[in-house]
């Protein structure tokens, strides 16, 4: 399978989480509130935290795909857009859980007087198998116990009035507690998950410009191949790929690249690490065809 394949493969379950987990919230949510179901709408919202854990992983795919590797850097804006909006996400999740259980605790401490009707423990059957049919192992597994977890509560609470035992209707709220510890798993990790993610953001053009410029002047540089900058917080982490004299021994290389860190380090307070590589200036096709063969056979410190 070629990379492309397993980028399209990868985007197709994001997808397929994304719009799938959000119209089975919807579905929860519109039975919940018609049935009274506590348990429904804490589920609902586990579903709603799915489809935003869904959203993170389709930026990422999308990112990879783009930029050839997870850890790509991603340019500075895009990358705090897409961790704000992760992070706002599982943020406003969690309240909707919490306030959630909170009424459910009160109901379990006021008393439940009926349970919810058939179709709520209907609804999570149906859910559950559609995961079964349509989503990926990997999610169908971590969504295993929170379902089971539903599946009880919902039918439990519905055995009350064909039992007679209105004990059985408590299975309802304690079954969204239980619910309630998945949905804030999920904003958590969500919220992790932005956050890192964050960590690999370009910084502007400009930044990155004025640091090319600066290198560039120092001695013994005589071209940088490659820069690479990107945010950790405050703070600036800097890669750069310089080309110097072939000629020169590696002791001069390595003390060139020790000047090019020192002077970025002391020209720019904000950067905190540079990483300098070193390479031989190679000028390329035509300039090669007046090169010297004979010059190659000339010794050098190593020899």
């Amino acid at each position: 399978m070629t990379a492309n394949q397993r980028y399209a493969k990868a985007e197709s379950a994001a997808w397929t989480g994304l719009i799938g987990n959000a119209c089975i919230a919807a579905v929860k949510g519109g039975i919940g509130v018609q049935t009274g179901s506590k348990t429904l709408l804490t589920d609902a919202c586990r579903s709603a935290s799915a489809a935003a854990a869904s959203f993170v992983s389709l930026t990422g795919v999308r990112r990879s795909r783009q930029l050839g590797a997870p850890d790509a850097p991603v340019p500075a804006l895009r990358g705090r857009m897409e961790a704000a909006t992760g992070v706002v996400a599982s943020l406003f999740l969690m309240i909707v859980g919490l306030e959630i259980g909170i009424s459910a605790i009160k109901s379990i401490a006021d008393g439940v007087d009926e349970g919810p009707s058939w179709t709520a423990a209907v609804v999570v059957v149906l859910a559950v198998a559609i995961k079964e049919l349509l989503f990926p192992v990997k999610e169908r597994r971590s969504d295993l116990y929170a379902s089971l977890a539903a599946i009880v509560g919902t039918g439990g609470a519905a055995l009350g009035d064909p039992l007679d035992l209105p004990i059985l209707y408590y299975f309802d709220p304690a079954a969204s507690l239980i619910i309630v510890v998945f949905v804030f798993t999920s904003g958590y990790r969500i919220a992790s998950a932005s956050v890192m993610r964050s960590q690999f953001c370009e910084v502007e053009p400009a930044d990155r410009s004025e640091i090319t410029a600066a290198v560039q002047r120092l001695e013994g540089v005589i071209a940088i191949e490659e820069l690479r900058a990107r945010e950790h917080g405050h703070y600036v982490v800097v890669e750069v790929v310089i080309s110097v004299n072939p000629r020169i021994s590696v002791l001069e290389g390595n003390e060139i690249a020790k000047r090019v860190n020192y002077f970025v380090m002391k020209r720019f307070s904000h950067i905190t690490e540079v990483t300098v590589h070193v390479e031989p200036y190679d000028p390329g096709f035509p300039y090669k065809s007046n090169h010297d063969l004979s010059q190659d056979q000339m010794p050098t410190l190593l020899q």
